[in-house]
């Protein structure tokens, strides 16, 4: 067998395999959309595929609440190893209620005056002008406080339900970012398309707990 008939059969190889691992993912993709829309099915909800140019995912409404799963384009070419693709999951109710904010804990907590100046930036770049006068609670377990910081009006009769806490110690990867305001409750997943069932539910199970507890 000379170098060039070797070469051929490597080349048929490897695009044997590209297409074997395409059509896996494809049939992976199809199989994670079929079970949401079995789910949206049994529970009632209604479900909406969003596709633009630079925009595509999934919404979900319920009488309560919506959400929505999106991957947004820059339409600009990234450098090698980026992305230009921004991802976010979020949940929202028309709640409204005490301006609140929990999420994940920082360790630029430390960091003394310039890190209470950096949780004031985060405070006014989720909540804004709604920003002014939170403090620090010190609501929950210790565990949850090691974990998360909730921010809330002095005033604000706030209750951390035991389902809430355990909710948000056993969650997984990107820790969600709860906001409460005059535009309603809302909980953000940055940087991730939640596009699987139970990662869905599990969020919906946060949120619609959330409406129960707050």
């Amino acid at each position: 067998m000379d170098d060039i008939t070797l070469n051929l059969i490597t080349l048929a190889g490897f695009a044997l395999l590209g297409g074997l691992i395409f059509w896996l993912v494809r049939r992976k993709q199809a199989a994670e959309a079929q079970a949401v829309q079995n789910l949206a099915a049994e529970k009632g909800w209604k479900i909406e595929t969003l596709r633009e140019p630079l925009l595509w995912g999934e919404r979900l409404i319920s009488p309560r609440w919506s959400l929505e799963a999106i991957s947004r384009s820059s339409g600009r070419e990234s450098g090698p190893g980026s992305s230009d693709v921004a991802m976010q999951t979020i949940w929202h109710a028309d709640q409204p209620g005490p301006t609140l904010l929990i999420g994940e804990r920082s360790s630029q907590t430390n960091l003394g005056s310039f890190g209470g100046m950096l949780q004031q930036q985060v405070l006014q770049q989720a909540l804004g002008a709604e920003a002014e006068g939170l403090s620090e609670t010190q609501l929950g377990s210790q565990a949850l406080r090691e974990k998360y910081m909730l921010w809330a009006t002095p005033d604000s009769e706030i209750h951390i339900s035991p389902r809430l806490e355990s909710i948000l110690l056993e969650w997984k990867g990107v820790k969600p970012l709860i906001k409460r305001g005059s535009a309603g409750l809302t909980i953000e997943v940055r940087g991730a398309h939640l596009k699987t069932a139970p990662d869905l539910l599990r969020l919906i199970d946060l949120g619609e707990t959330l409406l129960k507890t707050l």
